[in-house]
């Protein structure tokens, strides 16, 4: 089941340039692969529940909305001129600016809360130096300083 809907994309679409009445499904299930993809870096647990129109964030749903008119605009245009379409890359630019900002925590998905990315790990730590040294380990113990031991 596609995440957007029609007047979704209509929102986007020049009425009298490009009316859409129906969905083309293979591309809108691209656009949606590709900003999920991108998104899941964010937000691993909440993407998968993203199933359908009612479940899918509004934010989310617009970028995707404007991803599709952008190519439908520029596939339904591509013999008319040698460039891109100048709305096309607008819509896509202004798509691009929000993906960038909700990975960069910038902009927020209202209701849904990212998923913090983990503190590196150190080692050796304060939970290492508590340990006695092994032949294994000698880096165990506390700190010190060791000269001609191959490492």
């Amino acid at each position: 089941m596609p995440r957007i809907e029609v007047r979704d994309a209509q929102a986007w679409a020049e009425k009298t340039k490009l009316n859409i009445t129906q969905l083309d499904s293979g591309l809108s299930e691209q656009m949606e692969v590709q900003v999920l993809a991108r998104l899941t870096v964010a937000y691993p647990e909440d993407v998968g529940t993203w199933t359908s129109p009612a479940t899918t964030p509004d934010i989310v749903k617009t970028i995707i909305a404007m991803l599709y008119v952008a190519w439908f605009y520029d596939r339904q245009y591509s013999e008319e001129q040698e460039a891109l379409n100048d709305y096309a890359v607008l819509l896509r630019g202004q798509a691009e600016g929000l993906i960038t900002g909700i990975l960069d925590g910038s902009i927020a998905i209202p209701n849904v809360v990212p998923t913090p990315l983990e503190d590196p790990g150190y080692y050796p730590n304060d939970v290492s130096s508590a340990l006695s040294p092994t032949l294994r380990d000698r880096s165990l113990g506390d700190a010190k300083f060791s000269m001609g031991q191959v490492y």
